[in-house]
């Protein structure tokens, strides 16, 4: 229901904007792109705020899938957009952080330049795994075999550029070993080919690795974080394991396009991040094993993004990794 409370936030925030902004924000249904397909991670988070987002400002919410290009097809199209807010994107550190690092110089648009962030949403924890059937429990197990195998090991990821390949890359540098990379079309085959046991090793987030751990088809070698997850308590860390950088958190963001009045990303700012915190919405995130994690200020949330931005472009240089 739109309260009195939110009637005066929003008449507030609009009255910070200029005369030539003009009409007042929103007139007219608010589009909210997700640049990959509908049911992972960053498609439900679009949705579980689109509904009360769509009360709180007085105009529909409309969630878009426009997938392909790992996420270039939806960012170049928002980052086109008038500045007004009534087209938003859903990225993450896929979509957003790595191909901002991995553009290449003369790209006229990068989601860094072109879009301006609004808040952090939720965090998804993600998990080194194993096939039950391989002879490692940890990392440093794992590490003692790919140095005693006669062949290079194998880790699969979501394609060239994905976070996983350049986690793992990383990985097998920081312990010195040799791993061979099998590059998939989507995280979609990750989970199948480590089940095969076509790969040894890969990086995969927790909501989608948890029921493949608990019937023990997969094993989890450490956690990629600084602290250890509730639903795995027994799984060390990547810092614990000795790999203190190795700490990538999937996170999924709100963005508009770069020029949007500050009034109405404050205004977005506020609103999405009581959604957050509301505990109907909140305990259903939480119950899907994600962190739910809105940022203080949309320049709180821009500073995060930029360190963020600045750690995958050190890493794709250290490796030499290109966007096909």
């Amino acid at each position: 229901m739109l309260t009195r409370r939110h009637l005066l936030g929003a008449a507030a925030a609009l009255a910070a904007l200029p005369a030539t902004a003009q009409p007042a924000w929103p007139s007219r249904p608010v589009r909210m792109v997700v640049p990959l397909v509908p049911g992972g991670t960053t498609d439900l988070i679009a949705r579980v705020i689109a509904e009360p987002l769509s009360r709180a400002i007085g105009q529909p919410v409309v969630v878009e899938n426009r997938a392909g290009a790992n996420g270039w097809i939806a960012n170049d199209q928002v980052m086109r957009e008038r500045p007004d807010g009534h087209t938003l994107i859903v990225n993450n550190v896929s979509t957003h952080g790595i191909n901002s690092a991995m553009a290449p110089a003369d790209r006229p648009l990068v989601p860094s330049r072109g879009l301006a962030g609004i808040t952090n949403l939720i965090e998804a924890p993600q998990v080194m795994l194993a096939p039950a059937e391989f002879p490692a429990t940890t990392l440093a197990e794992f590490v003692a075999r790919a140095k005693a195998s006669p062949n290079p090991l194998v880790f699969a990821s979501a394609g060239v550029g994905s976070y996983q390949h350049i986690d793992l890359e990383a990985f097998a540098k920081r312990a010195g070993i040799t791993l061979v990379h099998l590059p998939l079309r989507g995280a979609g085959e990750m989970v199948p080919v480590i089940l095969r046991g076509d790969a040894q090793i890969t990086e995969f987030n927790l909501v989608s690795a948890l029921p493949h751990i608990q019937s023990g088809r997969l094993r989890a070698l450490a956690v990629v974080s600084h602290e250890r997850l509730p639903q795995l308590p027994e799984v060390p860390t990547t810092v614990e394991a000795g790999f203190p950088d190795l700490v990538t958190t999937l996170w999924n963001g709100l963005f508009a396009p770069a020029g949007t009045p500050e009034a109405i990303v404050t205004a977005l700012h506020g609103h999405v991040t009581r959604i957050l915190r509301d505990p109907d919405v909140s305990s259903g995130l939480l119950r899907q094993g994600v962190r739910i994690t809105p940022s203080e200020t949309p320049a709180a949330f821009a500073d995060y993004v930029a360190r963020d931005v600045a750690r995958w472009t050190a890493l794709t240089r250290e490796f030499g990794i290109a966007a096909n």
